[in-house]
């Protein structure tokens, strides 16, 4: 609880910062930017996380730049999965929220010029490093082994890609949530991979539930107070590891921020995100026993 509370005290009070400086898109990307630069530092040496968060910034900035350009978003995922892939070899996960920072910045909900996105990721890069360091957090490497690393992250790149495309070409509202579903979910280490799917659907299920019933039976400061609380959970079992839970925290926490005293919109988008998440979880699903049939077809021919 303590570590929670250092922990969620040390993120907010900054983003507020960033958020009066620089408007809410600012304070989005900065607070997405710290998660970066709390996961690669505490498995990497300082030259190494510095290099990861400015291929974060980098990749971030050419979306801002790309915006809502199905062709030019569908390379950058592409990319940013085989960096992904890169990665996974040192450990796990490890940039998984370069995909996300893609679609974050360029057709999602953050709205910066390409120079002001470098920069907010590049300085919440550097505020998430100084929050592991100060907190002493630690985290063990877990590689993933070459060819699986790199199975995943090109049937991952080429799906999310595919469905990034898709979904701006033809003006899907709120279409990327199913990439987000498939990059988030299905894990690069493969017994990681029933937990994290069904968490995902559980969690999002749940979290929608809850979103709803507050949007619709609670006042707006009631909503805020539910909002804030999942905000609490999320950080605390994210530290914790508990898949389910972080969904189902994250879920209503977007939803009813974004929903704020409009009730319509809330049950719209409690709908859409329901909706993409099982459309996200069956695409993954689906990739997933493409991954453990070449899996197995691999240690059939070592045995």
């Amino acid at each position: 609880m303590p570590t929670t509370l250092k922990l969620l005290v040390a993120i907010l009070i900054p983003s507020a910062i960033v958020s009066v400086l620089g408007g809410v898109s600012a304070s989005m990307g900065f607070g997405l930017a710290m998660g970066l630069g709390m996961a690669v530092t505490p498995v990497s040496r300082p030259r190494q996380a510095a290099l990861l968060v400015v291929l974060g910034a980098a990749l971030g900035g050419l979306a801002s730049w790309a915006g809502s350009t199905p062709w030019a978003i569908a390379v950058l995922i592409f990319v940013s999965a085989v960096l992904f892939a890169l990665t996974n070899q040192r450990s796990a996960g490890l940039l998984s929220l370069t995909p996300i920072i893609v679609i974050l910045f360029g057709p999602g909900p953050i709205d910066l010029s390409w120079w002001a996105a470098v920069l907010w990721i590049l300085g919440g890069g550097v505020v998430g490093a100084l929050i592991t360091r100060l907190l002493k957090f630690q985290a063990p490497a877990l590689p993933v082994e070459k060819r699986t690393a790199w199975e995943h992250g090109i049937a991952v790149g080429i799906l999310c890609a595919g469905i990034m495309f898709w979904s701006l070409a033809f003006d899907i509202p709120h279409g990327y949530w199913i990439a987000v579903t498939v990059l988030m979910a299905l894990r690069p280490l493969p017994n990681q991979r029933r937990e994290t799917l069904n968490g995902r659907l559980i969690g999002t299920f749940l979290g929608a539930i809850i979103a709803l019933l507050a949007v619709l039976f609670l006042p707006v400061w009631g909503a805020i107070i539910v909002a804030v609380l999942c905000l609490f959970f999320l950080v605390w079992y994210s530290m914790g590891g508990a898949y389910l839970m972080q969904a189902l925290a994250l879920t209503p926490m977007l939803l009813i921020f974004a929903s704020l005293g409009d009730i319509e919109r809330g049950f719209e988008l409690t709908i859409e995100r329901v909706v993409f998440t099982v459309i996200g979880i069956v695409a993954a699903v689906l990739i997933a026993l493409v991954l453990r049939h070449w899996e197995s077809r691999r240690e059939a021919a070592s045995d």
